[in-house]
């Protein structure tokens, strides 16, 4: 074992959630984008609070509340130190990036005008898109976006062109959650300020891989989220220039931003109080800045060559993977590698993996105008962090290579609508001992079913509300029988649609709304296995089922 193996070991080890096994597997970890993993001593900091000094901050005189205010408030002075802010008094606590960039817009974004414009990204996340939207619409304002370049990279000579004298804010991402693409933000925010124009950063993809300098990148505002720092849920922060906050409007109303009130009159609190109503996530706040500390003791060198290794090592590994193309290629990225493999949906991939206890992201990732632009459905989405090892991306790119051979993923069969089978398929899942043995059934009752053909798959056929694109149709008989078919891009959908087929088909009203779905589910565990995007998507065919059926809504 090398020196850095050696390292990256010691540090592996201080993460106790790696060293379980998933679906009798070693876990392999690689959805770091949508939350990272929390080393001993955030877990233990969260605990102490709990065990030794748990008592609401800056309101009461005694001891214990005592020692938390200290305790909190150093915190601040902590996220302000690493970020290198000139004042604790721009930390503001939230509970999410989310949150914060909110706040902002519902704050500061309530001096804007009709005919004020905000500019956006293509790469943002929902989180950064849709706060502006609801700002827009109350107060008749325009949203302009810069565009991509075809590797993935913003157009800056687009942007350019975006900035004029009505520009009031850029809103844009350090680092894209989907595409992993490090956005040149530093150039992005003189280019505003030259326009006279603000920027907020949404820094949650960017804090957990590198160190942010406020005073250097010169944001007016910056956010992140704990989580994806090595630390708890629910805690956030949102930086703000001192001269901004102080003439910034609260948010919300309660306890702790005011300063004097009375039912006339309400004096506000000083920065950065007067933006924390209420009592704050203070186990939250303690874990963030243990988060900080443990980080700030890392060779932070050693972290950076680590990530790099490992997708560097994917990205090889993968080009020898049947179908895989990878998507976006930017000039600088972080350790995250979106990508698709054809034929195969990444519905299906994402449950494949999770088989061999690989964790990874499928979806749009909350970026659903991107995937609009680059015409997809979504990704499959493999971020890593320093605590993966190239161990874990060979097992990955292992299981990629068995899972795409044309033994294990076959094509659709096409043909006429028809039941999938004589047998139940409800007895035969049953029948199997484990779930494991069930999914093979049931992503084998996805290959059987027949295919609708394309005229049947119309916009009024489309089932909202499953992750990927679903489509039911109805008949009755003239016994009052109800037959239904449907399909589904993603294979385990379509197996989980079998099943529906075969629980339905040929029952009249009465004996649908007879028919106890709840229970059959728990008896096949399909809710404790299936990922709640999958789980929701079951859920709203079944949902129209008994609606077409004039059924009342079943309980799941």
């Amino acid at each position: 074992m090398t020196d850095h193996q050696a390292a990256i070991s010691r540090i592996r080890q201080q993460f106790p959630i790696l060293s379980q096994r998933v679906n009798g597997k070693p876990l392999v970890y690689f959805d770091n984008a949508a939350t990272t993993q929390k080393p001993r001593a955030v877990i233990e900091s969260v605990q102490r609070y709990y065990r030794q000094y748990n008592a609401n901050v800056h309101r009461a005189s005694h001891a214990l509340s005592a020692d938390a205010t200290a305790a909190f408030e150093q915190a601040r002075r902590t996220l302000a130190s690493y970020l290198n802010a000139s004042s604790s008094d721009e930390i503001i606590w939230t509970r999410s990036t989310t949150e914060a960039i909110n706040l902002v817009a519902n704050s500061w974004g309530s001096s804007l005008q009709p005919g004020d414009e905000i500019i956006l990204s293509t790469l943002e996340h929902h989180a950064n898109i849709v706060p502006w939207q609801m700002l827009a619409r109350r107060q008749q304002l325009t949203l302009r976006v810069i565009p991509l370049l075809d590797n993935g990279d913003l157009d800056l000579e687009a942007y350019a062109g975006l900035l004029n004298d009505r520009t009031r804010l850029v809103a844009v991402g350090h680092v894209s959650n989907a595409l992993g693409t490090i956005n040149p933000v530093k150039k992005i925010i003189d280019m505003a300020h030259a326009a006279g124009a603000l920027v907020l950063v949404d820094g949650a993809q960017a804090t957990p891989h590198f160190r942010v300098d406020l005073q250097a990148l010169d944001a007016d505002f910056y956010a992140l989220s704990g989580h994806k720092l090595f630390a708890p849920t629910g805690i956030g922060v949102l930086y703000g220039k001192r001269a901004l906050l102080e003439n910034m409007p609260p948010w919300q109303g309660g306890g702790e931003m005011i300063r004097q009130v009375s039912f006339e009159h309400t004096t506000y609190n000083d920065i950065p109080f007067r933006f924390e109503a209420g009592t704050p996530n203070i186990a939250g706040v303690l874990g963030l800045a243990e988060a900080v500390k443990w980080l700030q003791a890392q060779d932070h060198t050693l972290l950076a060559e680590q990530e790099q290794a490992l997708l560097s090592a994917a990205l090889e590994g993968c080009q020898s993977v049947r179908g895989f193309r990878r998507i976006g290629c930017p000039a600088e990225s972080v350790s995250l590698l979106s990508f698709m493999l054809d034929g195969v949906h990444q519905q299906d991939l994402g449950l494949l993996l999770d088989q061999e206890g690989i964790a990874v992201r499928t979806g749009h990732h909350c970026a659903m105008p991107l995937m609009q632009a680059l015409g997809l459905p979504g990704t499959t989405r493999a971020s890593f962090a320093f605590y993966n090892t190239l161990t874990e991306v060979a097992q990955f790119v292992d299981a990629l290579d068995r899972l795409t051979r044309p033994a294990a993923v076959a094509p659709l069969a096409v043909s006429s609508v028809s039941s999938v089978s004589e047998t139940s398929l409800y007895q035969k899942l049953l029948q199997q001992s484990g779930w494991n043995a069930r999914y093979r059934e049931i992503m084998l009752a996805g290959k059987a079913l027949p295919s609708l053909p394309a005229e049947m798959k119309t916009e009024q056929a489309l089932v909202k509300g499953c992750e990927s694109n679903t489509w039911l149709h109805a008949e009755t008989d003239n016994d009052g029988k109800f037959h239904f078919a449907a399909d589904s891009e993603a294979r385990i959908i379509r197996g989980l649609l079998a099943l529906v087929l075969d629980l339905f088909n040929n029952r009249s009203a009465e004996e649908i709304g007879d028919t106890d779905i709840g229970d059959i589910f728990r008896q096949l565990e399909l809710q404790r296995h299936l990922s709640p995007s999958r789980g929701n998507g079951l859920r709203a065919v079944i949902e129209r089922i008994y609606q077409i059926a004039g059924c009342s809504r079943p309980e799941l």
